[in-house]
């Protein structure tokens, strides 16, 4: 592997854009963020945490599930199907 690949994952520079973390001292041995890189993984995660995908109630049940699971979950639960085929 290359040096800076090393740095890296012993944690001597940030394993995002590359700054050097603790002074350009050798790192603690597992990968690290800088200060700014790990403000900005917490603002995703925050946002990723926000889009929860949306429950509905089944109409057997009563049970919670994702929208897009409930023909599923009516499926595999009730054994009903939600969109019958016409013949």
């Amino acid at each position: 592997m290359g040096e800076i690949a090393d740095m890296m994952l012993d944690g001597t520079m940030c394993q995002w854009c590359g700054e050097w973390l603790h002074g350009g001292e050798d790192g603690p041995g597992y990968p690290g963020l800088c200060a700014s890189c790990a403000r900005e993984e917490r603002r995703t995660r925050a946002a990723q945490a926000q889009r929860t995908p949306e429950k509905v109630s089944c109409p057997t049940c009563g049970k919670r599930v994702k929208a897009v699971g409930l023909a599923d979950h009516q499926r595999d639960a009730h054994g009903a199907l939600t969109h019958e085929v016409a013949k």
